[in-house]
């Protein structure tokens, strides 16, 4: 695998220079901004999906796509949830569960890199996870418009976010504990 900046690594990188800007669009929403904010929001979202996609079609996967890919998703994940977190209702402890579940998966991943050289691949579940995260955080920014509730669909994606997050935990500590143990 080449270690070149290619078409999908350059959308890992658009991702990462979004964040700033969907956390400073939440912080400080306005009818005025509400639609750059769904524009740039759903923009990420989209980029997450065709790097990945891009990278295996093309034959484009790369060890730095490999750490940039997974450091997006989790930096735009922590600075949308403390966006939402100071702005909205956002669920301190589901906040504080997404971010350790985070955390645990990048220390991990860490822990493998340095012990067996290698970067292990995001797992299904992971990436459901990722989406059910998305539509969480989506409907609590729809929610910021005047005159929308969704606190039933918020409710709803806090649950099945909470079942995913535990899923994917034990899915990840099956991943390493079986590549820790080769």
């Amino acid at each position: 695998m080449k270690e070149t900046v290619n078409i999908p690594n350059a959308m890992s990188i658009a991702r990462l220079l979004s964040i700033p800007f969907i956390m400073v669009l939440i912080l400080n929403n306005t009818p005025g901004t509400y639609p750059v904010l769904l524009v740039v929001y759903l923009f990420s979202l989209a980029l997450d999906f065709f790097d990945g996609y891009l990278a295996r079609k093309l034959g484009q996967e790369t060890r730095l796509g490999k750490i940039l890919d997974p450091l997006s998703d989790k930096s735009m994940i922590f600075a949308t949830v403390l966006a939402l977190v100071i702005k909205t209702g956002f669920p301190l402890w589901l906040a504080l569960t997404i971010v350790l579940r985070d955390v645990a998966i990048l220390l991990a991943s860490v822990l493998m890199i340095k012990r067996l050289h290698e970067i292990k691949s995001s797992i299904l579940v992971g990436k459901v996870t990722f989406a059910v995260l998305g539509a969480l955080m989506m409907a609590y920014i729809i929610d910021l418009h005047e005159g929308i509730d969704l606190e039933i669909c918020k409710r709803f994606f806090a649950i099945l976010t909470l079942a995913f997050i535990s899923w994917s935990i034990l899915g990840y500590y099956r991943l390493y504990r079986r590549a820790g143990s080769a």
